[in-house]
Protein backbone atom coordinates (compact mmCIF):
# COMPACT_ATOMS: atom_id res chain seq x y z
CA UNK A 1 0.00 0.00 0.00
CA UNK A 2 1.29 3.45 -0.84
CA UNK A 3 1.69 5.99 1.92
CA UNK A 4 0.71 9.53 1.03
CA UNK A 5 3.54 11.99 0.54
CA UNK A 6 3.40 15.23 2.44
CA UNK A 7 4.13 17.78 -0.29
CA UNK A 8 4.84 20.47 2.30
CA UNK A 9 8.12 18.79 3.27
CA UNK A 10 9.22 17.67 -0.20
CA UNK A 11 11.38 20.29 -1.87
CA UNK A 12 12.31 20.18 -5.50
CA UNK A 13 15.97 20.81 -6.30
CA UNK A 14 16.87 24.33 -7.36
CA UNK A 15 18.00 24.44 -10.98
CA UNK A 16 20.96 26.77 -11.32
CA UNK A 17 22.10 28.14 -14.65
CA UNK A 18 25.83 27.62 -14.97
CA UNK A 19 28.36 28.44 -17.63
CA UNK A 20 27.99 24.85 -18.87
CA UNK A 21 24.23 25.30 -19.25
CA UNK A 22 24.77 28.46 -21.27
CA UNK A 23 27.50 26.85 -23.37
CA UNK A 24 25.38 23.80 -24.26
CA UNK A 25 22.37 25.99 -25.01
CA UNK A 26 24.49 28.19 -27.28
CA UNK A 27 25.95 25.11 -28.99
CA UNK A 28 22.49 23.66 -29.69
CA UNK A 29 21.15 27.00 -30.94
CA UNK A 30 24.21 27.46 -33.17
CA UNK A 31 23.67 23.97 -34.61
CA UNK A 32 20.00 24.73 -35.32
CA UNK A 33 20.84 28.04 -37.03
CA UNK A 34 23.56 26.46 -39.20
CA UNK A 35 21.34 23.48 -40.11
CA UNK A 36 18.38 25.76 -40.93
CA UNK A 37 20.61 27.92 -43.15
CA UNK A 38 21.88 24.80 -44.94
CA UNK A 39 18.32 23.53 -45.45
CA UNK A 40 17.15 26.87 -46.80
CA UNK A 41 20.17 27.19 -49.09
CA UNK A 42 19.66 23.65 -50.46
CA UNK A 43 23.19 23.34 -51.83
CA UNK A 44 24.71 19.86 -51.89
CA UNK A 45 26.98 19.04 -48.97
CA UNK A 46 25.67 21.70 -46.57
CA UNK A 47 23.67 19.77 -43.97
CA UNK A 48 24.93 17.83 -40.98
CA UNK A 49 23.56 14.58 -42.40
CA UNK A 50 25.42 15.11 -45.68
CA UNK A 51 28.66 15.66 -43.76
CA UNK A 52 27.94 12.55 -41.69
CA UNK A 53 27.33 10.51 -44.85
CA UNK A 54 30.57 11.82 -46.33
CA UNK A 55 32.51 11.00 -43.16
CA UNK A 56 31.19 7.42 -43.16
CA UNK A 57 31.39 7.09 -46.97
CA UNK A 58 27.73 6.21 -47.40
CA UNK A 59 27.61 7.49 -50.98
CA UNK A 60 30.89 5.88 -52.06
CA UNK A 61 31.85 2.40 -53.14
CA UNK A 62 34.10 0.95 -50.46
CA UNK A 63 35.27 -2.61 -49.75
CA UNK A 64 32.74 -4.69 -47.81
CA UNK A 65 34.89 -5.02 -44.63
CA UNK A 66 35.28 -1.23 -44.50
CA UNK A 67 31.55 -0.70 -45.04
CA UNK A 68 30.75 -3.18 -42.24
CA UNK A 69 33.21 -1.47 -39.88
CA UNK A 70 31.77 1.98 -40.62
CA UNK A 71 28.24 0.64 -40.13
CA UNK A 72 29.17 -0.95 -36.79
CA UNK A 73 30.68 2.35 -35.62
CA UNK A 74 27.55 4.30 -36.63
CA UNK A 75 25.08 1.85 -35.12
CA UNK A 76 27.16 1.50 -31.95
CA UNK A 77 27.33 5.27 -31.55
CA UNK A 78 23.58 5.56 -32.18
CA UNK A 79 22.75 2.93 -29.57
CA UNK A 80 25.07 4.56 -27.05
CA UNK A 81 23.67 8.05 -27.73
CA UNK A 82 20.03 6.99 -27.40
CA UNK A 83 20.71 4.96 -24.26
CA UNK A 84 22.79 7.72 -22.72
CA UNK A 85 20.51 10.67 -23.48
CA UNK A 86 17.10 9.02 -23.22
CA UNK A 87 17.69 6.63 -20.33
CA UNK A 88 20.87 7.80 -18.57
CA UNK A 89 22.68 4.53 -19.26
CA UNK A 90 26.45 4.26 -19.55
CA UNK A 91 27.33 7.32 -17.52
CA UNK A 92 30.59 7.69 -15.64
Amino acid sequence: MNTPVNTDTVKSPVRRITGWTLAWTAWILFFLVVEAAALIRKAPGDTFSEHWWSLFRLRERVPLPVRILLLVVQVGFGIWLIGHLAFGWWTL
